[in-house]
């Protein structure tokens, strides 16, 4: 287990709190994920308005709070690795705000970024760079045949045939 998976677990512990993500919010991508099934893209929305908008002009971002109806989701910035930010939801009713972002802070501070594995290829859609098709020989014959029998093809009427 990494260092950070075994810190994020221990942030989970923090009374209230309900899931924790490794984020890199400018890919949306989630690095690392403890706690219950949630989606961390409300995080990543927020963190691109902030840092795009204008209370951001000279400054750093460190964390951001957001409270609805039922949670606070905590956001803060990785000290040292552009992009990566933590992000933790809080139940409202029983969790600790205070308590929360004071270990998020700390967590954000002396957290290292994962280093990515160079042992094995990376998985397919996830960095890989694509590599180009080989060109097929295509037979006429069968795209003859094949728009012949998509002509013949009608969605309205069964009886009348679609023509090109």
């Amino acid at each position: 287990m990494r260092a950070i998976d075994r810190q994020m677990r221990d942030l989970l512990r923090t009374p209230g709190a309900r899931s924790v993500h490794l984020v890199d919010w400018r890919s949306g991508r989630t690095l690392v994920h403890v706690g219950d099934e949630d989606r961390p893209e409300d995080v990543v929305e927020i963190l691109r308005s902030v840092h795009a908008g204008p209370l951001y002009a000279d400054q750093a971002m460190e964390d951001v709070v957001v409270s609805d109806g039922g949670h606070h989701v905590l956001a803060a910035v990785l000290a040292g690795a552009d992009g990566l930010c933590l992000r933790l939801r809080v139940r409202r009713e029983d969790g600790n705000l205070g308590l929360a972002l004071r270990h998020l802070r700390h967590l954000a501070r002396t957290a290292r970024a994962p280093v990515p594995r160079r042992d094995r290829p990376p998985l397919p859609g996830r960095g890989a760079v694509p590599r180009p098709r080989t060109a097929v020989p295509v037979d006429r014959g069968v795209l003859e045949r094949v728009l012949g029998a998509l002509r013949s093809l009608s969605t309205d009427h069964p009886d009348r045939a679609v023509t090109a």
